[in-house]
């Protein structure tokens, strides 16, 4: 009973053309290293890769076996390898037309780096200046703290000493920050010149002309 059970249960999980017999079609499979036939699909072939043929022995489909979860699971992965490909290549679409919109030519794209850079510069300068504002204020703080160098310094003359170093140190930072930002301009907008040129060459016009 219990194999007339699992006969019936494998046999409904079927698809219907193959519980159905077709008129004339015969169901082979191999089980085992030998060949089983049957005019319905024989109960060793549930599960496995079988062949639908005419009474002449012309094969009219051939039905796959079922994939394994090992199988159904890497099916899936390459699935979803294909769909992050494909969104990879339509965001770099989507940047290179963004590209040529951008800009019309290679001497427009190191015209608004030179800009920028300009901007980010002339802050540099200025901070660099208020550096050097900083830096004589220490030095006239260091030489009237000569004077204390064998009796107690006046606590508003430390203080101000703190303060002087703490200063400085800030005013590097951003002159530090300023000089990292100037880096960044240039590297992005080389990246983009090189990547101007390499599209305008595959579209065969001249990268240093206006379109």
């Amino acid at each position: 009973m219990r194999r007339h059970a699992l006969f019936l249960a494998l046999w409904a999980a079927l698809p219907v053309e193959a519980q159905t017999p077709s008129r004339g079609s015969v169901f082979c499979c191999m089980d085992n290293g030998h060949q089983v036939c049957g005019d319905v699909l024989p109960m060793q072939c549930f599960g496995k890769s079988y062949r639908e043929m005419s009474p002449q022995g012309t094969v009219r489909r051939i039905v796959e076996a079922p994939l394994t979860p090992e199988q159904l699971a890497r099916r899936d992965a390459e699935e979803r390898a294909r769909r992050t490909e494909l969104a990879r290549q339509r965001a770099e679409l989507r940047r290179n037309q963004s590209l040529l919109e951008t800009y019309s030519s290679v001497a427009d794209i190191e015209a608004r780096r030179d800009r920028a850079v300009e901007g980010v510069d002339q802050d540099l300068k200025r901070a660099e200046a208020r550096h050097t504002q900083l830096q004589k204020k220490r030095e006239s703080l260091s030489r009237e703290a000569e004077f204390y160098q064998k009796r107690p310094m006046p606590i508003p003359l430390a203080a101000a000493l703190r303060e002087s170093d703490s200063e400085l140190a800030a005013q590097a930072s951003v002159i530090e920050a300023k000089k990292r930002e100037i880096d960044a301009i240039r590297s992005r907008y080389e990246q983009d010149r090189l990547r101007y040129i390499k599209l305008s060459e595959s579209h065969g016009t001249l990268p240093g002309s206006p379109r």
